[in-house]
């Protein structure tokens, strides 16, 4: 079997096993268990347990903004006009991601935190957040050209802001599992993201 092909599988494994049990679950042995291969192909394809959290740390990050990315896609396609149902759809689309894929995101919430904690993975956590802002910003410019509005601060700040509430929804929701009252937060932050805007 290729290498590339490994290091798929035992991040695979990787994903499975922390989902299940954490980060503190994902043990190089638990993972090769997992992976039905060998502790030796473990450390052919990595050279530490480090750097497969931060190859998993980065798929799973990829994956969350490529989901983003649909959801916005989404609302960008619907038939809202306006700036908040803009919004309301982008982040509604989130939070079926969020109820669907909620295993994925707590073990990306815990990795982020472990990465926080670890000196070799901490630029990792910064480069995340920077991934977050620019494509926000980018869905935020786009979202004022398509409804006709501009932005009375600058995008930036406004695409801070937006991960800022959209952490808290992630973490709230993970937390007590009320779908109804984030569907509710979501309507909020719409509201309050539409009205840093302004008629272009």
């Amino acid at each position: 079997m290729p290498a590339a092909e490994r290091r798929v599988k035992l991040l695979e494994a990787a994903y499975r096993v922390m989902s299940e049990g954490g980060v503190a679950a994902g043990t190089t042995r638990a993972i090769v268990q997992e992976a039905e291969m060998s502790l030796a192909a473990f450390h052919y394809c990595f050279d530490s347990r480090e750097e497969m959290l931060r190859a998993l740390i980065v798929d799973l990050s990829e994956r969350e903004r490529g989901s983003a990315r649909l959801a916005l896609a989404a609302a960008e396609a619907g038939t809202v006009t306006d700036l908040a149902g803009t919004v309301r759809m982008a982040l509604l689309g989130y939070l079926d991601h969020l109820e669907q894929r909620s295993g994925e995101e707590l073990l990306l919430l815990e990795l982020n935190h472990h990465a926080l904690r670890t000196p070799a993975l901490r630029e990792l956590a910064t480069e995340q957040y920077r991934g977050y802002y620019d494509g926000i910003q980018q869905l935020l410019v786009g979202m004022a050209e398509q409804t006709g509005v501009r932005w009375r601060v600058g995008p930036e700040q406004v695409a801070r802001l937006a991960v800022t509430l959209t952490d808290g929804l992630t973490t709230t929701w993970l937390a007590d599992r009320d779908s109804a009252a984030a569907r509710q937060t979501t309507e909020t932050i719409a509201e309050m993201v539409a009205g840093l805007a302004a008629p272009a």
